[in-house]
């Protein structure tokens, strides 16, 4: 038996090397592929298709998949050990994340700052030029602690299992450095170069990278106890031997975290005279409102409903992503993200969906589907 097998991915026609026994989703994670659950085998969300070459199937894909999906070749990425050459479909690859240049007051001084958001799901880095304000690079990377769970309460349950904690620090920490070293190769600079780094998140993605304890945050009344800044040195990341002051911005408490401090530091709503709203739609969303009076926030996990959770064929604003629906004709016009073939529905698809059904009577105000069936037909096998 040979040591390494060979993972071809399809439609790149990129292609792995990796020890025999290898499970995919250590290797798939790097290419797009989503595990909503954390790799627990109970959701569908990480579907692929076997096109060529087999594998041990778990009673979970038995369980989760149907016959038909079976027979065509689909199966559970994280269920998946690479026992034997593998070719697989899987096209969740273009993921476009965004980022800007906006100007904001500063006071000037020397050296290069760079400025952090690590969410739920994606990273981004800015890199800055402190005496002008200027942005001189944007890097961006999907968060890397996502293959052990998609939303936030799912990154507690690992990170509170045996030596979780631990992998998911290194994980984040990892990707943030590598994301710095990005950004000072785009602009031919050394990492010697920058100064400061403030880096902002969630509560759980401040503690999981302060190395801080979770428990708090994992049980009612999900106050966190830990949630002041932390300081540090390169050094102490085990990143470069330069010094740089690292400090990552308090939370404000519970799951209200530092991206949205850094949210109202940045709009200027807590010196405002009016009544101000302003809404962080993220895996996890907040809603800060108030005036220079006092601000009140509110938190939730936003982003199950933005990826259409809980439905059979939901999946995230990605390629082949059915995100809006609309009325044609008394007709079902569907638009996909990327232009392709539709593999699912998003949130927003999914409220359009249910707009122009109602619109057209296709279900009722209860919404009972009008015709009798069990499903209606969208765009292609999505319905």
């Amino acid at each position: 038996m040979s040591e390494e097998v060979r993972v071809t991915l399809e439609p790149m026609g990129k292609s792995v090397k990796v020890p025999h026994g290898t499970p995919l989703r250590e290797v798939l994670f790097e290419y797009g592929i989503e595990f909503p659950c954390g790799g627990r085998g109970r959701c569908r969300g990480c579907r692929v298709r076997v096109l060529e070459g087999s594998a041990p199937m778990e009673d979970s894909e038995r369980e989760i998949l149907s016959k038909d999906d079976l027979d065509q070749g689909w199966r559970l990425a994280c269920r998946l050990s690479a026992s034997a050459d593998l070719t697989i479909l899987a096209q969740q690859w273009d993921m476009p994340i965004l980022g800007d240049n906006i100007a904001v007051p500063f006071t000037p001084r020397t050296g290069l700052g760079l400025a952090v958001d690590i969410g739920t799901t994606t990273v981004v880095a800015q890199l800055v030029d402190l005496n002008t304000g200027q942005v001189l690079a944007v890097k961006s990377a999907l968060n890397p602690q996502a293959r052990h769970g998609g939303d936030v309460m799912s990154r507690v349950e690992y990170a509170m299992s045996g030596g979780g904690a631990s992998e998911l620090c290194t994980l984040i920490r990892s990707c943030v450095k590598r994301l710095a070293f990005e950004c000072t190769e785009l602009v031919e600079c050394s990492v010697s170069d920058v100064r400061t780094i403030v880096l902002v998140g969630n509560t759980v993605m401040h503690h999981l990278f302060c190395d801080r304890d979770i428990t708090p945050l994992s049980r009612y009344p999900f106050e966190s106890t830990n949630g002041g800044p932390c300081r540090f040195q390169p050094t102490d990341l085990g990143w470069w031997q330069s010094e740089c002051d690292i400090i990552f911005l308090p939370c404000l408490g519970g799951f209200v975290g530092s991206d949205i401090l850094a949210g109202i530091l940045a709009t200027g709503i807590a010196q405002s005279g009016e009544h101000t709203a302003l809404v962080d739609i993220g895996t996890n969303g907040e809603i800060v409102v108030g005036d220079r009076n006092g601000l009140f926030c509110a938190g939730t996990a936003a982003g199950p409903a933005f990826e259409g959770a809980r439905i059979s064929q939901g999946m995230r604003a990605a390629t082949g992503a059915i995100s809006r629906v609309r009325v044609s004709d008394g007709e079902l016009q569907c638009e996909v993200i990327g232009g392709g073939k539709a593999r699912g529905i998003c949130g927003s698809g999914l409220v359009d969906a249910v707009a122009a059904c109602l619109r057209t009577q296709r279900i009722s105000a209860i919404g009972r589907l009008q015709s009798g069936e069990e499903s209606i037909a969208l765009c292609g096998s999505v319905v």
